[in-house]
């Protein structure tokens, strides 16, 4: 097995919001969808990733974004005009701070493993 390519870790913060829909918002997340899909497009440098959260039989109940931020605020004001939030059709949203650190999208690895075991003390 290869090890993954190390790569450099991002020079900005990086912030998900879950956003979870309301009771009954199938009506408003259709009417919103065009205004939603463009506000994405609008501010999509400002997006690591994001896209909608489905349930197994297929129904939509929220949203995913990954954004480009050094703080929570900052992460919450990239969504703030996003018309799936004006409208009222999530009943939450939550943003959590993220380190993104490996994976496919990276495309390898942020860390070298000989300098995290000589420096073990920054990391326990």
């Amino acid at each position: 097995m290869s090890k993954p390519a190390q790569v450099e870790k991002l020079s900005k913060g990086t912030f998900i919001l879950v956003c979870l829909d309301g009771e009954n918002t199938e009506d408003i997340r259709r009417d919103h969808m065009f205004g939603h899909l463009d506000h994405i497009e609008k501010y999509n440098d400002l997006y690591r990733v994001a896209g909608p959260l489905k349930s197994d039989d297929g129904d939509f109940y929220g949203s995913f974004f990954m954004v480009v931020a050094d703080s929570e605020e900052e992460a919450r004001s990239i969504i703030k005009g996003d018309p799936y939030v004006t409208s009222g059709l999530f009943k939450t949203i939550t943003a959590y701070p993220f380190i993104p650190a490996c994976g496919q999208w990276m495309g390898g690895v942020t860390w070298d493993q000989d300098v995290v075991r000589a420096n073990m003390e920054q990391y326990s």
